[in-house]
């Protein structure tokens, strides 16, 4: 059904160091604070980041929560 002529998401660019970092993030499996742009937040773990979505983890078991990139406001680490 779809075509390598079609849309496709652009490459995730890990030459960014805001990417690398998250990706250390991701193999540390730190527990981060996530504040959207709506001023809600989340709290978890992330677990992997595509060019689209970081998917977090709130707690051991439950099922991952995906977040698009573009609505993320901040993100930290919680100590």
């Amino acid at each position: 059904m779809g075509s390598s002529t079609g849309w496709r998401p652009s490459d995730l660019d890990t030459s960014q160091p805001g990417v690398r970092q998250i990706q250390a993030w991701i193999r540390g499996r730190a527990n981060l604070a996530v504040q959207l742009r709506d001023g809600s937040a989340l709290n978890g773990t992330p677990r992997w980041i595509d060019s689209d979505f970081i998917a977090l983890q709130q707690q051991p078991g439950e099922e991952l929560v995906l977040i698009s990139r573009s609505a993320i406001a901040l993100i930290r680490a919680l100590v």
